[in-house]
């Protein structure tokens, strides 16, 4: 005999309304039933049944349930809190509740959970866990001030005494009582187990990991030191708490491996075998983890060169077929003249097959494009031209046994690849060579910059070559087109290099010898910089606010011209003196100045422009004002204070980086504030400051005040 189902009823919301779930295995004769239940509906992303709460009959449930299945009501009583009045008017008087769940016994059998509010005070954040209770979370969900951590089922604020007040009263009004937990924290990132429970909680109010939890390990003083100085580095980047706590860890780990070692003069080779070790026993996230601590110490503390450690296999780039709709073939293939040609880049480009399946094609291979090699979208249109151009090529060259023929013989994928570069190259298809290469950058790993900066640079490359496929373009003249661009700058020299190892290596199978694609060497010069006197006569010589607003916050804040641009009025900030830059260089966000001296200009600025979004607008509200008017804005000022030399936006932040050091400020503050990623991008400012010029005197003074060499006193000789 057939054991029956069970049912389970339980409460929950679905789609911004109460519902009651009901959950149980697949039966087609309990379908049928729970089918005729009113309003009841089929959730795909819970995978059960639900009635909406509002219309849910517990009498009538059991009526058409029970007959067929067990039912569990247990959820769905704990969900009435213990609160006869909040019964759904389905449940009073139902068999359950007379039998199985007496009123008395339902009062004494549901408990109310405690909850727990844990109060970070050094954080200034408030956790609250109350368990399973849809009248918290419905009431929670309408503050502004909070955040559901659904990872950790408990509810984030952040805030004062004032938010924590709201929180304690929303919970004492709902009658739940409630415990106050401080989170105590330990300074070292890998304290000793204490006995007091409450630390060993983490920042949302759950136990730490075994990991964590183990005593500290013993480190010698000079490491000690050095891990001084990497928590000092992380607190001046303003990580966040969960990222320092993570690098802490695994540097602190690092240290404790390499205890007998000069840590902070280790090789990037003795580095790199540490971590290949490594990798032999970590997990791949926990490797991550490892090598980013690591390298924020080399790179971030000590000021190193950028390090690299890749241990995964290299993905290839990925090659699909280009596909052309009908009605762009066809007007492409208007222009070619044999239908052999026409018949190859129809097949390629459209009905995209393989270089492969169409050298094994025969010659009477129309009824396969019904079958097996079904045009895509099933056009008529496109199968009646199709049938044109095979017709075209069977009067005109009689083939034999295939379809494409050379000399009666089949073709091999070889010759018939050499063939379509022929046809690329001889009709300069340049929009096929196009789409093709945008569509394989599209899946390659590269940021949008960096893909228009090769595609644009690798069609210049084909059309000095009159649209010659790459496969036919020699080495030599590959070094030939860079010759021709020597008096370039060392970085578009360099782009040409990336862009050829990408095409050539990457996407067409050839090597490029080094012997013929050089890299420039790259000089060092120094950046070009305003004085303070040039910028202060250049905001003396216009009397138009805006113009001198964009001068001067490009100035006090060390801004790129696109910084200056994506600048919105919400990320100034008068009280603080201070300027948030989001998205910036290398997807970054950063803090930087704001001078005090600037608010009644910026004041007066809003009164008379009136920009609704961005700071800097144009005659169009809402629209970011061209860069290229910002930089003939600062020509003009320049040509008007007397400056002759050329100059350019940049200068301005060159300015700032050069000032601030020259006032001795910290050179990582200057790191910051600037938005560098490395400390040896900022240190190059340090070259071009005046302190030492003006300290250091040049022999030949010292030659003229002993000798007299530019008096005209004659001298006997030495």
């Amino acid at each position: 005999m057939k054991a029956k189902p069970t049912i389970t009823l339980v409460p929950d919301h679905h789609r911004n309304s109460e519902v009651i779930f009901l959950k149980f295995s697949y039966d087609p004769e309990l379908i049928r039933n729970v089918r005729q239940l009113p309003g009841t509906c089929w959730s795909a992303t819970r995978k059960c049944w639900y009635q909406p709460k509002s219309i849910f009959n517990l009498q009538k449930t059991i009526s058409l349930l029970e007959p067929v299945a067990f039912l569990d009501y247990k959820s769905l009583l704990t969900e009435l809190d213990g609160a006869a009045e909040n019964v759904n008017p389905g449940l009073k008087n139902s068999p359950i509740e007379k039998k199985t769940f007496p009123q008395s016994h339902l009062h004494q059998s549901v408990t109310i959970q405690k909850v727990k509010v844990r109060i970070d005070k050094e954080r200034k954040k408030i956790y609250v866990d109350h368990g399973y209770c849809p009248v918290l979370f419905r009431t929670f969900g309408r503050l502004n001030e909070g955040l559901w951590i659904k990872k950790h089922q408990n509810w984030l604020f952040e805030g004062n005494n004032e938010v924590y007040q709201k929180i304690v009263g929303i919970i004492e009004k709902q009658g739940f009582p409630w415990e106050r937990i401080i989170v105590k924290r330990s300074p070292q990132p890998l304290s000793t187990t204490q006995t007091n429970s409450d630390n060993h909680l983490n920042a949302d109010g759950r136990k730490k990991t075994l990991n964590q939890e183990k005593n500290a390990p013993v480190l010698p003083q000079k490491h000690k030191q050095v891990l001084k100085e990497y928590n000092s580095t992380l607190t001046l980047k303003r990580l966040s708490p969960v990222t320092c706590s993570t690098y802490r860890y695994y540097f602190t780990k690092f240290l404790s491996e390499n205890a007998s070692r000069d840590v902070e003069n280790l090789s990037y080779r003795e580095i790199y075998s540490y971590i290949k070790e490594k990798k032999k026993t970590l997990s791949e996230t926990t490797l991550r983890q490892t090598i980013a601590a690591i390298k924020f110490y080399y790179e971030r503390t000590l000021g190193r060169d950028k390090m690299f450690f890749y241990f995964a296999e290299k993905k290839p780039v990925r090659k699909s077929l280009l596909f052309l709709p009908f009605d762009e073939i066809k007007q492409l293939l208007a222009n070619i003249k044999t239908p052999g040609e026409r018949l190859l880049l129809f097949l390629i480009y459209h009905a995209n097959l393989k270089i492969s399946d169409i050298c094994a094609l025969p010659a009477d291979a129309l009824p396969l494009f019904k079958t097996r090699y079904r045009l895509p979208g099933n056009s008529e249109d496109a199968f009646e031209y199709l049938k044109s151009l095979i017709d075209e090529c069977r009067t005109e060259y009689t083939p034999k046994n295939n379809l494409l023929e050379y000399r009666n013989k089949p073709h091999t994928e070889d010759t018939l690849k050499i063939k379509l570069y022929r046809i690329l190259q001889r009709y300069r298809l340049k929009d096929i060579y196009e789409k093709q290469y945008r569509q394989i950058l599209t899946n390659a790993e590269y940021s949008e910059k960096t893909r228009m900066m090769y595609l644009s640079t690798f069609m210049r490359f084909l059309a000095h070559f009159n649209y010659k496929h790459p496969s036919f373009i020699s080495d030599e003249e590959i070094k030939e087109y860079m010759i021709m661009h020597r008096d370039k700058s060392a970085s578009h020299q360099d782009n040409l290099v990336n862009t050829f190892k990408f095409f050539f290596e990457k996407v067409h199978n050839q090597t490029l010898s080094d012997k013929y694609v050089l890299r420039p060497r790259r000089g060092f010069h120094l950046p070009d910089y305003f004085s303070r006197e040039e910028i202060s006569a250049m905001l003396k010589t216009t009397s138009n606010i805006k113009h001198k607003l964009i001068i001067a916050i490009a100035y006090t804040a060390g801004l790129r011209r696109k910084e200056v641009q994506n600048l919105k009025l919400a990320d100034v900030d008068l009280k603080n003196n201070r300027l948030f830059i989001r998205d910036s260089k290398g997807k970054k966000d950063r803090y930087t100045l704001f001078s005090r001296h600037l608010h009644d200009l910026f004041t007066n600025y809003l009164k008379e422009y009136h920009p609704k979004i961005y700071v800097f607008e144009s005659t169009k509200p809402g629209i970011k004002y061209s860069t290229t008017s910002m930089a003939q804005v600062l020509k003009n000022m320049a040509k008007a204070a007397g400056i002759q030399r050329k100059v350019h936006l940049h200068m301005l932040r060159h300015s700032f980086a050069t000032h601030l050091l020259e006032d001795g400020r910290d050179i990582r503050y200057v790191q910051e504030l600037l938005g560098h990623r490395s400390i040896k991008t900022t240190e190059r400012y340090t070259h071009i400051i005046s302190d030492a010029l003006s300290t250091v005197t040049s022999p030949f003074d010292r030659l003229v005040s002993e000798t007299g060499f530019l008096n005209n006193e004659n001298r006997p000789p030495p």
